[in-house]
This record gives structure tokens, C-alpha cells and sequence, in this order.
């Protein structure tokens, strides 16, 4: 779902064309994979948009994401566009691109809310963030827990949703009840 809205998001923003960069999180991690993928599939939708790097892993932690992202620094530079699949390598992207001075040059839609990220949208570095309801995460994760403790089948996985975060909405009470602010 997240991946979708972000996919079509970037889109948008490139009017349909361009040249985009996804910096993927770690091979081993099911729940960004799916995310990358929804994402990549997403953007066959638009022809005209190019995936020129897709398959560039940033890790678990910033420094490493930012270490990523200078590495293909000269595809950045031909990029229309850029996807980050969760906090760290959004942060990571974002610490790269103003080493670089590529801000504002590459539409930048990124995944979580921490208060570097809704700093970088409220700036105009980043263009779109992809937020969690952390709230509704642990009330849905308490439910399944109490019901599996009771014998009760439960479901595998369970969707508790995204919501597309932009300068245009980020001070709508919606925005900042999710945000904590």
C-alpha cells in the first residue's frame, strides 16, 4: 500500500517522466522488500520513467545510507528522482544530497517521520514522506498478542496503513496528531 502511494507519488511529482533511484534497506529485511518491490512495480505503470539504480542496499544506519548514497553520486546527479525505503537511508539520502548540493534538483520521496525527515519536508529537501501510525502499529500488535495467548488464530500480517505526509498537509491536525507534534 505505502509503496504504491509512494511509487505514484514520485510519479507525479516527475510528471510521469525521468530517470529514479531507489536506495533499498537490507536484503534480509521481508517488510522494506516488499515495499522496494510494491514500489518498483509501481513505476512500470509509467513507462517513461527509468530506474537507473535499483538494487543499491544502504543498511541499518545512517552513516552507512549516506555512505551508500555518495557512492553512486554520479547517477544522483542524473537522476529526476530519488525513493528511500525506511528512516535511516532517507536520512542517510538526505545528509548526501546536501553534502553534494543536490537539494531541490531531485524529487526525494522518502519512508518515516523522525524529526530530521519532517525537518528536510518542511525545508522543501525532501518532497513527500510515507508515515506509519506507530499508535495503531502497537494497539493491533497488543490485539494479536492477546489473542494468539488465548488460542485464537491469527492473521500472518496485518495492513495498519500509511499516510502520504507533504508540505501542503503537514500542519493539518491529522498530520500532527499522527506526527506527536
Amino acid at each position: 500500500m505505502g509503496a504504491g502511494i509512494a511509487g505514484e507519488t514520485l510519479a507525479k511529482l516527475l510528471d510521469g517522466k525521468g530517470n529514479v533511484v531507489l536506495l533499498r534497506y537490507r536484503e534480509d529485511c521481508a517488510s522494506t522488500r516488499q515495499r522496494e518491490e510494491g514500489f518498483l512495480e509501481t513505476l512500470k505503470k509509467h513507462p517513461d520513467i527509468q530506474v537507473l539504480v535499483g538494487d543499491l542496499y544502504a543498511g541499518g544506519m545512517t552513516a552507512e545510507a549516506q555512505a551508500s548514497a555518495i557512492s553512486i553520486i554520479d547517477k544522483l546527479r542524473q537522476a529526476d528522482g530519488i525513493f528511500c525505503s525506511h528512516e535511516p537511508s532517507t536520512l542517510g539520502m538526505l545528509l548526501a544530497l546536501r553534502q553534494s548540493n543536490l537539494l531541490g534538483k531531485i524529487k526525494f520521496v522518502g519512508f518515516d517521520t523522525s524529526p530530521p525527515l519532517v525537518e528536510g519536508l518542511r525545508r522543501g529537501e525532501i518532497h513527500a514522506l510515507m508515515a506509519q501510525n506507530p499508535k495503531k502499529i502497537g494497539y493491533e500488535g497488543v490485539k494479536i498478542i492477546v489473542a494468539y495467548l488465548h488460542g485464537e488464530q491469527v492473521l500472518r500480517s496485518v495492513d495498519t496503513g500509511v499516510v502520504l505526509v507533504t508540505q501542503e498537509n503537514l500542519n493539518s491536525p491529522e498530520i500532527q496528531k499522527l506526527l506527536g507534534l
